[in-house]
């Protein structure tokens, strides 16, 4: 028994040790932070240093040259109410009308023709025989099999 006393206590000794190291490292680290080297500027200090006075009409002659800068339009002015917005795959219908040159009814036609596939097959032969890229016929397929067009 003896034994086992002794091994209980070897180890409860090397975890007091490193508990005790690591809260001297954690309070050494807060001193090195919280010093700052006596002889270095900080920028602070360094951008508060008076300036020549050619400097500053330099620097004035500089600013009166630049233009006023151009009023920008509010957000709420510009951009439609989130109501009137279209949202989802029917989102990407005016570019596909407007990039294949064909109405969306012509792509949702083609699909019907595919017969019942899965997704991905449909996908698939949009783009090989028709040149779709890959979000146009995703959007018209999703949008297709959701039941909406």
């Amino acid at each position: 028994m003896a034994t086992a006393s002794k091994a209980k206590t070897s180890a409860a000794k090397p975890a007091a040790k490193t508990a005790s190291k690591t809260a001297s490292k954690k309070v050494a680290s807060k001193k090195v932070a919280s010093e700052k080297p006596a002889g270095k500027k900080t920028a602070s200090a360094a951008s508060a240093a008076p300036r020549s006075a050619p400097a500053k009409a330099a620097k004035r002659t500089a600013a009166a040259a630049k233009p006023p800068a151009a009023a920008k339009p509010t957000k709420s002015a510009a951009a439609p109410a989130s109501a009137d917005k279209v949202k989802g795959p029917a989102s990407y219908f005016p570019s596909i009308e407007k990039t294949y040159g064909k109405p969306v009814a012509h792509w949702f036609e083609i699909i019907d023709a595919l017969g019942a596939r899965k997704h991905m097959d449909l996908v698939a032969e949009l783009k090989s025989k028709h040149g779709l890229g890959h979000g146009h016929a995703n959007a018209l397929v999703a949008y297709r099999l959701a039941g909406k067009g």
